[in-house]
């Protein structure tokens, strides 16, 4: 028999804090084409049970169509069962009211409830004041059988609202325990007999979540259980780190970035990230920066974290008009971030050059 695990779908996220309109709409697209494609894939490989461990929606701002192509997608594939356990962005959506819920698709709520397929039992609870603590009681076990629990928050050693105390999961019978909530995979011990696992999520929405994404293929069989992360993305997030240490040019940065991205697809998204550092005379224009490459990948971001390479010694004798200036900016106490700032429009300004801002 076959799983999937999945989570974190955040359907109909807005996306627009960095993106275009455009852009964020086609991602948002490609993010609801990934489930289909996850459901198309289910049906091909002859995958029983999909389990979405929570944040299926990104929360109010849900469009009607998004529903309608989700359970389409799964009422197109009813040899699958869908178990559903809403999430903390999941619960203001009331995305399924006055909607007619195909067979096939399954809820948990916030009592434990459990669905039983041959050798294997799904268990899960939606977290909420009224259980976050009784939850860890009366988990459903079944002797004989794979127990699969499901659940959306964080682990640790508390109980709460998002908050999963994993030391009460501890030999209580868990195989699999199916998590959702954050958005990079990842699994561990969580006793002798079981383990616990984040599947992340199936698409990277931010710079925060550049490792791959996809989802967990469960394969049991005469008894036991395996797992397999399978990479699903249809286009990767990136950060890169470029070190202009030394650099003094804008071309010069452009072509060291451009070096730094080889090997990455034209499809994916790139955020760089200038470290090392900067002279003082060095005006970094990072809009010209993020013109010279925007239209090598979906989308590029270019952030400053350089830092000013400059020795306050080399100006403590120079009695120039610059050397005063540079002393007086060094002894304030603005930010170094700042006096960099500072220093540089003060140099341009010094200099009769166009100043940057």
């Amino acid at each position: 028999m076959k799983l999937i695990h999945c989570a974190d779908i955040h359907l109909d996220s807005p996306m627009e804090t960095h993106m275009t309109t455009e852009q964020a709409s086609v991602r948002n697209t490609e993010i609801i084409h990934s489930f289909i494609r996850m459901t198309e894939y289910a049906k091909k490989n002859a995958v029983r049970v999909v389990i979405i461990a929570g944040d299926l929606f990104d929360g109010e701002r849900i469009r009607t169509r998004t529903v309608d192509e989700i359970l389409d997608a799964i009422r197109s594939t009813p040899s699958v069962d869908y178990l559903y356990l809403a999430g903390n962005h999941d619960e203001s959506s009331h995305a399924f009211s006055n909607h007619d819920l195909p067979q096939n698709l399954k809820q948990f709520n916030r009592q434990w409830n459990s669905y039983i397929y041959e050798d294997v039992i799904v268990s899960g609870i939606e977290i909420c004041d009224e259980n976050a603590t009784s939850l860890y009681q009366n988990i459903p076990h079944r002797e004989g059988c794979i127990n699969i629990v499901s659940l959306h928050g964080q682990v640790g050693t508390t109980c709460g609202i998002d908050q999963i105390n994993l030391n009460l999961l501890k030999n209580q019978g868990i195989d699999y325990l199916a998590l959702g909530h954050l958005h990079s995979y990842s699994v561990q011990s969580l006793d002798n007999k079981g383990i616990y696992c984040y599947s992340g999520c199936l698409e990277g929405r931010g710079f925060d979540e550049c490792d791959k994404k996809g989802f967990v293929l469960l394969t049991i069989e005469s008894g036991r259980l395996q797992h397999e992360f399978v990479p699903f993305c249809c286009r990767q997030l990136h950060q890169v780190d470029v070190d202009i240490t030394g650099l003094t040019k804008n071309s010069e940065i452009g072509q060291m970035m451009k070096s730094a991205v080889q090997g990455i697809q034209p499809d994916d998204m790139v955020e760089f990230i200038l470290t090392g550092y900067s002279d003082p005379t060095t005006n970094i224009a990072v809009s010209y920066l993020q013109n010279l490459i925007n239209n090598s990948f979906f989308f590029t971001k270019v952030k400053n974290e350089s830092r000013m390479a400059i020795n306050p010694e080399d100006y403590k004798n120079d009695i120039s008009l610059k050397g005063e200036f540079i002393r007086l900016v060094l002894d304030s106490d603005a930010s170094d971030e700042d006096k960099a700032a500072i220093i540089r429009t003060g140099i341009q300004a010094l200099t009769g050059e166009e100043i940057g801002l």
